[in-house]
């Protein structure tokens, strides 16, 4: 069989959608793939959108399409959609699509300083494919998306010569997330990796709170382009709070008693929500994150993450100590003068955790045994018995 990769048209849209539906049927849950005007639009921006196709050069059919999007101000690139034709399986494909295309972007071209992709855990293949062109094993989201079940992904990402020997790396790390970080390091630097800790000094009050009563509500606005043009006004100067590539905000959380605006990209489909960033510290919530948190459960959201960055102490002992766990760490994810800053992934699942049906890389095996003793330290082991 001869093929050929080459950049996805306007007029290939039809053929993209049958193949997708093919694919993944009507659950898969990105809308370019299943969404003609997100596919035109992408299309329509092809330095946003690197999007390839493989074609059957016998019969100008497409087996194989993925695309690699861009954000330039910060030199990410994201691999997603990558979909094999299922009469064309087995010959390893995929593999050598993702090679061609990260490696055009990433090595010839050098328009990012990394590509990241996801990586479902209903089996080990799209986690191995991945793996066999250079992607480093980060980390994962926890019971993030909503399929036919709450489902895992994996994060891992590949990196252009030379990037991540010009990252911070941390001397000192809240004692939190350092095993979660030693772990990432480890598996950078083929090294074992252990960090100094600072103490969290933010305790949480584990007292019963009532999170029903009707003191110090929060108010959920649902309104895209109001939010984009508040969130827009409100961080016009400030680049730093604003960042989390790929994702724009499409509702507004707010606490009238607090002062405190929280940004968050919510995705109905799937109940996941991103929380961006807010006008005053996270900190400032304090114990009312809880009633948030638990709000935000009752209008269907049932994972919620955030990225700090890894220097940012404050913030990640209060987050963790108010049940969001570090399952992921991206390296030299930012870069500031010259220097790539890490950033930790923090993720609270509101739904039962369970990893029963994963299947794995043996690479994610430490992250995921780690979570789930951080899990279980966090949940079960501050019971205590009075008699």
């Amino acid at each position: 069989m001869n093929t050929v990769i080459e950049h996805a048209k306007l007029t290939d849209v039809n053929e993209l959608l049958s193949l997708y539906l093919s694919v993944y049927g009507e659950d898969y849950p990105l809308d370019i793939g299943t969404k003609r005007s997100v596919m035109e639009e992408a299309l329509n921006h092809p330095e946003e959108n690197h999007w390839y196709v493989m074609r059957c050069t016998d019969s100008n059919q497409i087996i194989v399409s993925g695309i690699i999007q861009i954000e330039g101000e910060n030199l990410i690139g994201k691999l997603s959609g990558v979909a094999v034709h299922d009469e064309y399986r087995k010959h390893g494909l995929a593999t050598g699509f993702i090679g061609h295309v990260v490696n055009e972007v990433l090595k010839e071209k050098k328009l990012v300083n990394s590509i990241y992709a996801t990586a479902r855990t209903i089996s080990h293949s799209s986690q191995t494919m991945l793996m066999k062109n250079g992607f480093i094993p980060l980390g994962f989201f926890p019971n993030c998306r909503r399929i036919k079940t709450y489902e895992t992904l994996a994060l891992l990402a590949i990196f252009a010569d030379g990037v991540l020997e010009k990252r911070k790396v941390p001397t000192v790390v809240p004692e939190s997330v350092e095993p979660f970080y030693s772990l990432v390091e480890k598996e950078i630097t083929g090294n074992d990796a252990h960090f100094d800790t600072a103490p969290c000094l933010i305790k949480r009050d584990h007292q019963f709170k009532d999170l029903t009563c009707k003191e110090g509500e929060f108010e959920f606005i649902f309104a895209k382009n109001f939010v984009e043009k508040r969130f827009d006004e409100t961080f016009k100067e400030d680049r730093e709070s604003v960042f989390y590539p790929f994702h724009r905000p499409n509702l507004l959380i707010s606490n009238m008693e607090e002062g405190i605006e929280i940004f968050a990209a919510f995705s109905k489909k799937d109940h996941y929500c991103v929380i961006i960033t807010a006008n005053k510290s996270i900190i400032s919530l304090g114990e009312k994150i809880n009633k948030m948190l638990f709000a935000m459960k009752e209008i269907g959201i049932y994972y919620v993450e955030t990225m700090v960055r890894s220097d940012r102490r404050e913030p990640i002992c209060f987050l963790t100590e108010n049940n969001f766990l570090p399952s992921a760490v991206y390296p030299a994810m930012r870069f500031e003068e010259g220097v790539g800053q890490d950033y930790i992934l923090l993720a609270r699942t509101m739904v039962p955790l369970d990893f029963s049906e994963l299947s794995i890389h043996r690479s994610f095996k430490p992250y995921l045994d780690q979570y789930a003793k951080q899990w279980i330290d966090m949940h079960l082991n501050i019971l205590r018995v009075n008699s």
